[in-house]
């Protein structure tokens, strides 16, 4: 995982329009090819991938993980140390996650996967994205969106925060408790940290709940260097336990497999 960081740990940038430049794409869609998913959306602030074709998706009910690949970094780097690594991780660190699982992992066919871009500014991608799938005629269930957090280093390897759910007829779940306590039992783990939108920092969940969805983000726990407000986009980079690392992609593993056998 870490030799695909150094790879993609580098500059993008975007515009309400599109990407600004293409490199950090070229370099994700190059490593994909390594997996089963392949391309089905080359849009302008949204990559979309999946195991199955365009009309093989039509009417189907997805898990849609999305991974924001945009960054606001001015200097790039990455440092691996015996226990941690450290580095510009926001949100190179999940892409990298998420792409080592896809290569060396069975992820059922129903999971697809959006690359997205203007998460720290208006997170036009989460709308290219929901608006990609109902051109094709398919849906997300539930979306889970990875991204960093400053919640939980010391004692957890994973966080579930920003959690919302669908409103209406047709609803999985009818309070956001319970899709938090469905989403703890699923990981069968007790000591999970959850954080509710109101005391967790905003990110492109919000714009996934505007879509009326099924949403959460599962975050990496990481803690800062920098001693100021905006310390996660501070080019003196973050810190991430390695035991971290196991621990969420373990759990990312287990939640995808999960997610997909009752969102099938």
């Amino acid at each position: 995982m870490l030799e695909i960081l150094k790879q993609i740990n580098i500059k993008c940038e975007d515009d309400a329009k599109g990407f600004k430049d293409d490199e950090k794409i070229g370099r994700i869609d190059k490593l994909m090819k390594k997996t089963k998913y392949r391309s089905i959306h080359d849009g302008h602030l949204t990559k979309i991938y999946s195991q199955l074709q365009n009309k093989e998706l039509s009417g189907k009910n997805l898990v849609l993980v999305s991974s924001h690949i945009d960054t606001v970094y001015k200097n790039f780097y990455q440092m691996e140390g015996r226990d941690v690594v450290t580095g510009t991780l926001d949100n190179s660190i999940t892409n990298a996650i998420l792409i080592n699982l896809l290569t060396s992992h069975g992820v059922p066919e129903n999971v697809i996967v959006a690359f997205t871009g203007n998460e720290e500014k208006e997170s036009l991608g989460v709308d290219e994205t929901i608006s990609f799938l109902h051109t094709i005629n398919a849906k997300a269930g539930i979306v889970v969106s990875l991204d960093i957090t400053n919640r939980g280093y010391r004692n957890h390897g994973y966080t579930i925060e920003n959690y919302f759910v669908k409103k209406g007829m047709g609803k999985a779940f009818y309070r956001k408790k319970q899709l938090k306590n469905y989403l703890v039992q699923l990981l069968e783990s007790k000591k999970v940290k959850t954080i509710h939108h109101v005391s967790a920092d905003p990110d492109d969940t919000w714009q996934f709940d505007e879509h009326n969805l099924n949403c959460f983000t599962f975050c990496l726990p990481s803690r800062n260097i920098a001693e100021h407000g905006d310390w996660m986009h501070d080019d003196m980079g973050v810190i991430v336990k390695k035991s971290a690392l196991r621990d969420y992609s373990q759990a990312l593993l287990k939640l995808l497999r999960r997610l997909a056998r009752d969102f099938n």
